[in-house]
């Protein structure tokens, strides 16, 4: 089969869990050389400069320099589709994340979940604009198949958007090898270059409003009042996102201050030294698709405090209320009597499920 896959989410530094799982898929699928592959970008030159590299025997790249606004435009309007942009014309398309698709061919799409339904306070007007541009509702109910990342993302497909369930396939996300409970010698190296000499408690997420920082930030302040000899810290990892400054300013303000650290965005190859440092993760997430921290921590065989919501009920994790301060500030108590719980995900049990996904999709069958 000739698939065509969007990237354009890739053209930007610092990936968060979506560009992770794109990146890690398609590397994978490309191996593939029995297809081929077309992958897609758009934007100015120095957006797609951030491009990771993909290549192969099958493979092509297509970067068109065009400002995403302007592509938006056009596709809106109807005056072009995604596939006008390609030097041959695809069997399907794959589009690793919901975005505004306008194609005539067939395709199938990943929904990571659909927390814009279920806490719109979360996201930003630009982003309820676009999903209300995109019709991202349509965009799934019309799709041929449809990839979820957890079992929890299906069922809210089937009870939220109706979604026939044989139409969705469940392709849980995967861990690099990485990330495993063996010291390193870098990860001494690494921690004391963020100057973290000591136990902590490790927050490491997309400083937005749905991970619940602050809540950690309150509760940790909570539960140091109750501690007052531990020499555990905490250390809040992850980029900034929407309404980020008030982590900041709520770490400030914290008696313990001083024992919290922020440390900004950590690259991939940093992150297994981060969770096999730390004395737990916390994840207290009001809602998540899937939840990769978890399963990424639970792979450096480090315990994780995670939110009783969503896709992290199906983890095994300590599960706390995200709601309730006060669960929280009880399981710092219990972190040392978490027994950590091996995980056997790897990114090509991922792959493969997508691919079967994709082949099993015929053009001959319309």
């Amino acid at each position: 089969m000739k698939i065509a896959i969007d990237i354009r989410h890739l053209a930007a530094p610092n990936p968060s869990g979506v560009g992770r799982y794109t990146i890690e898929v398609v590397r994978r699928l490309i191996q593939h050389e029995e297809h081929e592959w077309l992958l897609f970008a758009s934007g100015s030159a120095r957006t797609l400069s951030h491009l990771p590299e993909f290549s192969g025997k099958t493979v092509t790249v297509v970067k068109k320099q065009i400002p995403n606004r302007l592509l938006f435009a056009l596709l809106l309007s109807g005056r072009k589709t995604r596939e006008d942009y390609l030097p041959a014309k695809p069997d399907l398309w794959f589009f690793p994340d919901l975005n505004i698709i306008r194609t005539k061919l067939p395709y199938v799409v990943t929904v990571h979940d659909l927390s814009f339904e279920h806490y719109p306070q979360f996201f930003t007007r630009k982003d309820h604009m676009r999903n209300r541009l995109a019709d991202v509702r349509s965009l799934v109910q019309n799709a041929k198949q449809v990839l979820a990342v957890s079992r929890s993302t299906k069922q809210d497909l089937v009870e939220c958007w109706r979604v026939e369930p044989e139409r969705i396939s469940v392709t849980p996300l995967g861990v690099d090898e990485a990330f495993h409970p063996k010291q390193q010698p870098s990860d001494k190296n690494f921690l004391r270059e963020h100057g973290i000499r000591f136990p902590y408690f490790l927050s490491l997420s997309t400083r937005e409003p749905r991970k619940n920082i602050e809540s950690i930030i309150e509760a940790y302040g909570l539960w140091r009042d109750q501690s007052p000899t531990s020499d555990i810290h905490l250390v809040i990892a992850g980029g900034k996102g929407w309404k980020s400054s008030s982590v900041g300013r709520r770490a400030s303000t914290s008696l313990y201050k001083n024992m919290i650290h922020l440390i900004g965005y950590v690259p991939e190859k940093h992150k297994p030294a981060l969770f096999r440092g730390a004395e737990a993760v916390l994840f207290p997430s009001f809602y998540e698709g899937f939840g990769l921290p978890v399963v990424e921590a639970q792979a450096c065989g480090t315990p994780v405090i995670a939110g009783r919501a969503s896709s992290l009920n199906e983890s095994s994790s300590i599960l706390v209320n995200p709601y309730d301060i006060s669960d929280l500030v009880q399981s710092f108590n219990h972190a040392h009597a978490i027994k950590p719980v091996k995980t056997e995900v790897d990114w090509s049990n991922t792959a493969q499920k997508t691919l079967r996904a994709l082949t099993n999709y015929s053009p001959s069958r319309d």
